[in-house]
């Protein structure tokens, strides 16, 4: 079957050198090790699968922390740049950060132990403000959330560097995704290292014309950053119009190909799961579907719906670590 997607460096958009001058350069060779490239990719998307699943149901930070593990490991099969994990590390970060400081300030269940305030209260004839405070419970259960959201993302990541994009399509469409939606999820994937490219390069432009963000004088910080939103709003422009022409340019090249999203589709190598990963989507299946039960029979137990004195122990294990 010939292959309708364009490749990332393709004709009409700038080559790796213009990657190469921003963070993007950091992914552009990152690849997985042999281990992963020959996993069979529905295995991939069914752990990534298995591991969504039990992010939303598990509760309990010890089991959080498991399935965090999980990603990490998957995630440090990678090779990839120092700078790319540098990259990789600050997002987790942000996102565990701004995700544990929110919750701690707008953490409104009882009881709520005090940690600091940042704001004083104070009162305005009859208006009060309360201050803004953060809680020690908040930032426990921030650090859930964030924790549930990290272990994805690195398996994710995993599972999207470590594979082909004809691969990915192979297996969706072996999962029996529909063609058009497979196919438009594979070229979104595909086209994302392109755009990062041409934003590194709207960047570049931006700083040869002698914009500069004045980190280093702090009052000038108010003016500057609606100014720098502005700017940065303005250079998308240039982004979504490469990438409506490229949209076109794709749109004409899978047209004058044939392609039929309804005929049968043929992919070369053919996929196939080898004994071991077989075992392995069998246990990744049943954790899930026993997970699944303990958390329904705890609910029901917790809503007054079912209680069997017999399920004492599995109330009491659920309670401790899911």
């Amino acid at each position: 079957m010939n292959d309708p997607l364009p490749s990332n460096n393709s004709a009409g958009t700038r080559p790796a050198a213009t990657v190469r001058a921003g963070w993007s350069a950091a992914f552009a060779d990152a690849r997985g090790r042999p281990w992963q490239a020959a996993a069979d990719p529905r295995l991939k998307l069914a752990a990534l699968v298995w591991l969504s699943v039990l992010s939303v149901l598990v509760d309990s930070l010890p089991a959080l922390v498991g399935l965090l593990a999980v990603g990490a490991v998957a995630a440090g099969g990678l090779r990839m740049r120092p700078r790319g994990w540098l990259a990789v590390l600050g997002v987790l970060a942000a996102v565990a950060w701004g995700t544990v400081l929110s919750q701690s300030i707008f953490y409104a269940e009882a009881p709520r132990t005090l940690l600091v305030a940042l704001v004083p209260e104070w009162q305005v004839g009859d208006w009060t403000f309360p201050g803004v405070r953060l809680y020690r419970e908040g930032a426990v259960h921030g650090l859930a959330q964030s924790l549930r959201t990290l272990s994805v993302m690195l398996l994710g990541l995993a599972v999207c560097l470590s594979t082909s994009p004809e691969r990915l399509l192979a297996a969706l469409v072996r999962c029996r995704v529909p063609v058009a939606v497979a196919f438009i999820a594979v070229t979104a994937l595909r086209f994302l290292p392109t755009l990062l490219g041409e934003w590194a390069m709207v960047r570049a432009a931006r700083r040869l014309r002698g914009y500069r963000f004045p980190w280093k004088r702090p009052l000038q910080w108010f003016f500057a950053v609606p100014r720098a939103f502005v700017a940065a709003a303005g250079g998308l422009f240039p982004v979504l119009s490469g990438a409506l022409r490229r949209a076109e340019t794709l749109a004409a090249s899978v047209s004058s190909r044939g392609f039929d999203p309804a005929a049968r589709r043929t992919h070369y190598p053919p996929l196939r799961m080898r004994p071991a990963e077989r075992l392995l989507l069998a246990g990744l299946c049943i954790t899930a579907a026993a997970v699944v039960t303990a958390k329904s029979l705890f609910w029901l137990y917790l809503a007054d719906a079912y209680y069997h004195p017999a399920l004492r122990p599995l109330y009491q294990a659920v309670r401790d670590w899911l």
